[in-house]
């Protein structure tokens, strides 16, 4: 009876692996895991090269593991049985009751030189340079992070920051007391709620000389309720109760002139909430340069060294600027350059402290 009950194992096994390995094989090819919000790796090409120097095979490997049938449920699966392990962390985001918190860097071994990178170009075009650095989710919901979190490694960043910023040729507004005590940060995303954007709006009117206006002059909608963050896309945490998203609209926000790298666009783009993308709805996603300006005015012009952070912000200094948005990550050309040939005065660099202690990018500004 033993050796019929094995037999019958060993076929279920064999019968398992032969239904997987056909399906890898019948299934077409997926180009996106809508889940991941990435693309998935396709078949790598084959070279006697590549496969004695073991890329091929590397290569494969990937490949297999992204295209493996059923792929997000076993994503999800994995990522609660670590629970299950009593292990609160999945692929760098840590789970708690509250929020799905991504592990932050905290290397700051670039910090001085992209501090001087922005210092000099400061000085060099004679710019009113602002610098507002933004919170990480291990900063804002730091009362949730188990106890045995390094809280002090995190907070040593901003020490390091606030430090390195004394007697230079910008300004600099300290975001990180408001945005951690608003707790107005998404739960499943990386990024500041639509409220938390408005806080930083108004915290910026005295440095760039604006007046703020009333959150009651806003039409505030809510536009998603089912926002699956960054933080819940790359850890599995599938379950995790999903966020949503608001627009604060006011009366000419859709008059705008927005050219997205030559494309024009609006500044926001409702086809992104039919996505799993959805804070895409702000300027419809990453571009390296984006041009906001408002039919027969002429405006003082503002130029943000950005990154997605920026996205939901814009629509509020809309009010007041003219606006260019230039993110380092993609744009390369001279942008001391662009500042001269638009006539720019106020620069202001809204990142989050995370890119500004780890981003390469921040030495573009030293091209002329």
């Amino acid at each position: 009876m033993k050796k019929i009950f094995d037999r019958l194992q060993v076929i279920l096994l064999a019968t398992v692996i032969l239904c997987l390995a056909l399906s890898c094989v019948l299934i077409p090819d997926r180009q996106l895991s809508e889940k991941e919000n990435r693309s998935l790796t396709q078949l790598p090409a084959f070279s006697v090269e590549k496969l004695f120097s073991g890329e091929y095979t590397s290569q494969l490997g990937v490949y297999i593991a992204d295209q493996f049938v059923m792929r997000d449920s076993f994503v999800k699966e994995k990522a609660y049985f670590e629970l299950l392990q009593n292990k609160s962390e999945n692929n760098g985001v840590i789970y708690t009751k509250d929020a799905l918190i991504t592990r932050p860097s905290n290397d700051v071994s670039r910090l001085t030189d992209n501090l001087d990178c922005i210092d000099e170009f400061a000085k060099d075009n004679s710019l009113s340079v602002t610098v507002a650095p933004l919170p990480r989710l291990a900063d804002v919901f730091d009362e949730y992070l188990p106890k045995s979190y390094p809280e002090k490694l995190d907070f040593s960043v901003w020490q390091q920051f606030y430090k390195e910023t004394d007697n230079r040729n910008f300004a600099v507004v300290d975001l990180y007391k408001q945005l951690c005590n608003s707790n107005e940060y998404y739960k499943t995303d990386h990024h500041y709620t639509t409220h938390g954007a408005f806080l930083v709006y108004k915290a910026l009117g005295d440095k760039l000389g604006y007046t703020p206006m009333d959150k009651n002059c806003f039409n505030i909608k809510c536009v998603a309720e089912d926002f699956e963050g960054t933080s819940m896309r790359t850890s599995g945490f599938y379950d995790f109760e999903k966020d949503k998203i608001h627009l604060y609209r006011y009366s000419g926000d859709d008059n705008y002139t927005v050219v997205a790298d030559s494309n024009d666009i609006q500044l926001y783009d409702f086809s992104k909430l039919e996505t799993t993308d959805k804070y895409a709805v702000f300027l419809g996603g990453n571009h390296a340069r984006v041009d906001i300006t408002k039919k027969n005015e002429n405006r003082e012009k503002l130029l943000i060294i950005r990154d997605s952070y920026a996205d939901s912000l814009v629509p509020f200094l809309a009010i007041h600027f003219d606006i260019t948005l230039i993110d380092l990550r993609y744009y390369t050309d001279s942008v001391a350059k662009l500042a001269k040939d638009n006539n720019i005065s106020k620069v202001l660099v809204l990142e989050s402290i995370e890119e500004l202690v780890t981003a390469k990018n921040l030495s573009y500004l030293r091209m002329k």
